[in-house]
């Protein structure tokens, strides 16, 4: 027996909430994902003897987890937690109900009455797109309950074992401000056993800890911005250049020397930032010590085009350029890893750790001996899965603890006895989102971003000259070089936080200025990203399609409004979701919705899924439902008197009363699931008979 080497990696990472000068907490994320994830994610590791695996733990996460272990830190919701419900003054108030529901509802709110309750009491927005109408129904016990349900809903499994914490879960309400204080108190106390835990299972060669540069910047843009038109040749990029191969060495280095004080050991591997490389950046981790890197499987296609055996992937790989002394570099398989962070949420556990074995298997058998790389991240995925996906991770790691035919390994020990590299001609820069860097360079916002921050270095560089990197000046450009802050910019991704990061980034670019008691430019007390209302358009006329499952004509839809499934995304990035659009429009009485797959037709999307739905859902002129799903190998219609067409695209009609406005969504389901929804929040609203605006 000739078994596959499995090398999966769990990259755990949140962006730099602590400003360096200032040391305050701008969000509780770090926090948060510490009692919910961080430790679990160990403890659940170390339930299976004979499973090897690595954790990558970005530096700068580290040291806010140390700080909060210290009693040093403290974030905006743990101040709002540990006032007296009694006191909290209006403002309070409408931050508890902005902030304290940042929970999926379907896992972690629903499940308890209680949490639920008060959800609902919140209601929608106002038309001021707040909450403050809602303040006035929250009693004093109602707000002292929710401070307590929002922390327990950031329990994981192990908190949730601890008896203090199981009778609040209990109880469900009414808690008392001692029982609260109580809550907050175990949970500040484990925080310090996060990092204890993967510094034993590095000694004890469970798992292998590998990190990030120090900010978690993208490495190839630090080295030079224009490597982003390596994948996209004619990007805009900012008009000034910008080129600090330095910076990059520093967060490397800096990374490397954070890891080996805090746990004892030197990493020998290094997961690049969004697992962007370029031929500098290998060359440049190469230097540094480091003995293996990675990226995404979809880099090495556009690196190496043309006919390939089934093993491209399933084998570590080495620059030629290095001469043979640079990093290993592994690439992962997209597809696996993807399933983890975006499907199995809503498949049974045990179907769905069966089905990612089976997959393993397959690929054994198509290259015997070869390691497979599985790279994702190791935090936000779990809030979407029952059980923070504990069930999955125990039925996961229990098969591959178990099999003959796979070998579970960290990523040094697949260099030690998987495959030898294979020789890499050359390296086409990219990240492991669309193999390019679109999602941090090329948008006007992401470009205005960097502009500011090359204003910001230069200023410094004049100032200090050689001295910069070791003056405390550079810390704050360090942190303004994280990838974070242009992950937000643009129209890629939302969040409710979108001000706080915009903002946070600008302050660090203010810090700098304000250290070298230079004038502050103007520019940088102005938002860097414009408040978007919706992610969609709305339709510049009436629409009358033929209803038969394809695109019949370039016309038919010409004038319909459309949504883009990539608009808006959260935190995590699927690279691929299922739907990829939806077009609509109005016409004959009627709503007319187009629904387009990501690949291949609606037939086959639906048919990948576990009891996958997709509904139209009319929420005005009236409340209408049309749900499609598989009825053998046909799709079938339920809800009202819609006709429809499934092809390569769903067309949808649905007959609509006259109404001055229509407003719905899309949502796909796979058993009790929600997948996708479009728009991500709210609705699309657009009046039937608007006449278009033909004078811009």
């Amino acid at each position: 027996m000739n078994p596959l080497h499995v090398a999966l990696l769990w990259h755990q990472h949140q962006p730099l909430y602590r400003n360096p000068r200032s040391g305050r907490y701008s969000l509780p994320w770090v926090r948060l994902h510490a009692l919910k994830d961080y430790y679990d994610m160990a403890a659940l590791a170390g339930e299976h003897p004979g499973l090897h695996l690595t954790f990558n733990l970005v530096p700068s996460l580290l040291d806010q987890i140390e700080e909060y272990a210290s009693g040093a830190a403290v974030d905006p919701a743990l101040q709002l937690a540990r006032r007296p419900a009694a006191d909290l003054a209006e403002d309070d108030r409408l931050a508890l109900l902005e902030l304290f529901f940042s929970v999926p509802y379907r896992t972690v709110i629903a499940p308890y009455a209680r949490y639920a309750a008060l959800y609902h009491k919140r209601g929608e927005r106002s038309a001021a797109g707040d909450y403050r109408e809602a303040i006035p129904r929250f009693r004093t016990n109602d707000l002292r309950d929710l401070q307590v349900w929002f922390h327990l809903g950031w329990c994981g499994a192990t908190l949730r074992g601890r008896p203090e914490v199981k009778e609040l879960f209990r109880k469900g309400s009414e808690f008392t401000e001692q029982e609260k204080h109580a809550l907050l108190d175990i949970q500040d106390g484990f925080l310090g056993e996060v990092v204890p835990i993967h510094r034993r299972l590095w000694q004890e060669g469970a798992a292998e800890i590998s990190t990030s540069p120090y900010y978690h910047p993208i490495l190839p843009l630090l080295c030079d911005l224009s490597s982003a038109r390596e994948a996209v040749p004619d990007l805009p990029l900012p008009g000034e250049p910008f080129q600090r191969p330095a910076d990059a060495s520093w967060h490397v280095t800096k990374g490397l020397d954070l890891i080996e004080r805090r746990l004892g050991r030197r990493p020998a591997g290094m997961w690049p930032s969004e697992g962007s490389l370029s031929e500098q950046a290998v060359g440049l981790l190469g230097s540094c010590g480091v003995r293996w890197t990675a990226s995404d499987e979809d880099v090495l296609r556009a690196s190496a085009p043309g006919p390939h055996g089934p093993d491209l992937i399933y084998r570590p790989w080495q620059l030629e350029t290095q001469g043979g002394a640079g990093p290993a570099i592994f690439f992962r398989d997209h597809a696996l890893s993807d399933l983890i962070g975006f499907t199995y949420s809503s498949w049974p556990a045990r179907s769905a750790a069966d089905d990612f074995l089976s997959r393993l298997r397959h690929a054994a058998q198509r290259a015997p001996g070869g390691v497979v790389s599985v790279i994702l991240d190791g935090e936000n995925a779990w809030e979407h899965y029952p059980d923070n996906g504990v069930e999955f991770l125990r039925a996961l790691y229990d098969g591959l603890a178990r099999a003959e035919d796979l070998h579970p390994v960290t990523f040094s020990e697949a260099l030690e006895r998987g495959p030898r590299p294979a020789r890499l001609g050359r390296l086409r820069a990219g990240s492991w989102i669309g193999a390019s860097f679109t999602t941090w360079i090329g948008h006007p916002e992401k470009n205005k971003a960097w502009s500011l921050l090359a204003a910001a270095r230069q200023e410094a560089e004049r100032r200090l000259g050689g001295a910069l990197h070791e003056s405390p000046v550079f810390e704050s450009l360090a942190a303004a070089e994280g990838s974070d802050w242009f992950w937000w910019f643009g129209d890629d991704h939302s969040s409710e936080q979108d001000a706080v990061f915009d903002a946070s980034f600008r302050d660090l670019l203010r810090g700098v200025y304000q250290a070298l008691d230079a004038p502050v430019p103007e520019e940088l007390d102005h938002p860097i990203k414009r408040a978007r209302g919706h992610h969609w358009t709305r339709p510049e006329g009436p629409a009358s399609p033929s209803l038969d499952g394809r695109i019949t004509d370039y016309f038919e839809w010409l004038s319909a409004g459309v949504c883009e499934a990539a608009a808006g995304q959260g935190a995590m990035h699927q690279a691929a979701g299922l739907i990829r659009r939806i077009a609509y429009a109005a016409g004959e009485g009627s709503l007319f919705v187009r629904v387009d797959p990501e690949r291949g037709d609606v037939t086959s999307m639906l048919s990948s899924l576990e009891q996958g739905r997709l509904g139209v859902e009319v929420l005005v002129p009236e409340r209408i439902s049309v749900t499609f799903q598989m009825d053998g190998e046909r799709v079938a219609i339920t809800g009202g008197l819609s006709r429809f067409g499934a092809g390569a695209v769903l067309e949808v009609e649905v007959p609509l009363p006259a109404a001055p406005m229509v407003e719905f969504f899309v949502t796909l389901w796979a058993g009790d699931g929600l997948l996708q929804r479009l728009p991500r929040d709210g609705t699309i609203s657009f009046a039937p008979d608007e006449q278009p605006d033909w004078s811009v």
